[in-house]
């Protein structure tokens, strides 16, 4: 049983190129955007503090919007490893990762709502980390030969 669960495990994370994974951080990026642009004060909260230190609710509406369109963009034209989404890959990680670490940082204890947030943080670190330890591998296999 142990070595079925790690054959599928290492099935997921080596032998895919991440579409829905990518997909669902383009849509999880429009909501962010979206909700950033309603009326009202979102960085009123203390959740928030961080990133209205960092920048005002509707530049953060437009990093995640563009975000979005250029995440769903990769998808779309299914080019995942073409220097634009190289780039983006490294962008998008330290979006997640700023937002995410900022607000379990404005608060505590933790906010456990964004128990999503956290999943896509980890998320963008390995959708960014991933072609690098795989062209790692693949000189070390190269080597061996």
């Amino acid at each position: 049983m142990p070595e079925k669960v790690v054959d599928s495990l290492t099935a997921a994370l080596w032998n895919t190129n991440m579409v829905v994974t990518r997909l669902l951080m383009g849509i999880a990026e429009f909501w962010w955007g979206l909700l950033l642009l309603c009326p009202g004060d979102t960085f009123g909260r203390p959740t928030y503090t961080y990133m209205a230190k960092v920048m005002s609710e509707e530049a953060w509406a437009f990093a995640f919007l563009l975000s979005s369109v250029i995440q769903v963009t990769i998808v779309i034209r299914k080019d995942f490893y073409c220097g634009l989404a190289r780039y983006f890959a490294a962008w998008n990680m330290v979006l997640w990762c700023f937002v995410v670490g900022s607000m379990l940082l404005s608060v505590s204890p933790p906010p456990a709502a964004i128990s999503a947030e956290i999943t896509l943080a980890m998320a963008s670190i390995w959708i960014w980390v991933r072609p690098f330890l795989l062209i790692k591998g693949i000189e070390r296999a190269e080597s061996r030969f």
